[in-house]
């Protein structure tokens, strides 16, 4: 028995298909490997849009057209992520987690990993650097770069070999170089 140019069979089968996309991963809906290569990534969407895609349905009637749609719209979408290995990194991180390994947001930015903020005060090891550094934070906290500059000054000749209060320094001075005063 024919329906829609599918047999019963065919199309329960299309229609079940279609029904579970959202429980597939987007490797399951390609039908690839998790190590699959980007090439054979493009071969499967090739191959499963030359049989899934919706303009072959379009006289099929309006259930099996709608599950082409999907099938359709779900593959493009796993392709567009797999094909870019950005993407695909994320995403392989999101389904290692557990997380959502059905749907991935492209345009969501990936958070940074957060650093404590370290005081010049917590980056000084020795008690005279602690000592100058304690006086650069509050100076900084002010805004008086310039003073804040000579108590950083007194804390690296203190500790001279604190590589990050040195680098500290640094930026200490590339700010200054930058004060709007200085642009006049």
């Amino acid at each position: 028995m024919r329906y829609y140019g599918f047999t019963v069979a065919e199309s329960t089968t299309f229609l079940a298909w279609a029904e579970s996309l959202e429980t597939m991963t987007y490797y399951e809906i390609l039908r690839v490997e998790e190590t699959a290569s980007t090439a054979e990534i493009q071969q499967a969407f090739h191959d499963l849009s030359l049989r899934c895609h919706p303009d072959r349905f379009v006289e099929e009637g309006p259930e099996v057209a709608q599950a082409a749609a999907s099938v359709f719209k779900r593959a493009a979408e796993a392709y567009n992520i797999l094909k870019k290995p950005a993407f695909r990194k994320r995403y392989d991180a999101e389904l290692k987690r557990g997380q959502s390994g059905v749907t991935f947001n492209e345009r969501a930015v990936e958070e940074a990993p957060r650093h404590e903020q370290r005081t010049l005060f917590m980056i000084a090891q020795t008690p005279s650097a602690k000592k100058h550094a304690a006086k650069a934070d509050e100076l900084l906290s002010q805004g008086k770069l310039d003073q804040a500059r000579i108590h950083l000054i007194s804390a690296t000749q203190s500790d001279p070999n604190n590589a990050e209060l040195k680098e500290r320094l640094d930026i200490l001075y590339e700010a200054l170089l930058l004060e709007p005063g200085d642009l006049l």
